[in-house]
């Protein structure tokens, strides 16, 4: 398996996987995408997105069907947090994958007044355009240990 970020002129295939499935777009000049390949064929993808000053968003994890239950979606989350420079991250996965993500370290969370804009529209988005539930899972930087 390889991992790799996405190359500016994949934004047109990148966005129409995601527009199979019914997600958000991704801008590739503001989003990190990876890609991840097995032999050289693109098998899923994943982006972060920013979500304000300290905070970000993990989301379009799409793992395509062929290429399913061989650990892409654990590959690709675990590259994208390499790149969350000590944000808050957040995520709106599907409520049966919080398994998942809660293996990485992401703890469930309600919704509250605190959480960045980015992150409330897209649970706005999700509860008018998703027909399964979602949850609202966050990764924090653990506090540094004082002595």
């Amino acid at each position: 398996m390889q991992l790799r970020r996405a190359r500016a002129d994949e934004a047109g295939w990148i966005n129409a996987r995601y527009d199979e499935v019914s997600f958000q777009t991704s801008d590739l000049a503001r989003d990190l995408v990876i890609v991840a390949e097995l032999d050289g064929v693109p098998a899923g993808i994943g982006r972060l997105v920013p979500a304000g000053e300290g905070a970000c968003e993990l989301g379009g994890m799409l793992v395509f069907q062929e290429f399913r239950g061989r650990g892409l979606a654990r590959a690709i989350i675990g590259e994208l947090l390499r790149h969350t420079a000590g944000r808050a991250v957040y995520c709106i996965p599907f409520a049966d994958l919080e398994p998942i993500y809660a293996g990485e370290g992401f703890t469930t969370i309600e919704p509250s007044p605190d959480l960045p804009e980015q992150v409330r529209k897209k649970l706005a988005w999700c509860a008018e355009t998703i027909d399964r539930p979602v949850i609202l899972m966050v990764l924090r930087e653990p506090d540094p240990v004082t002595t």
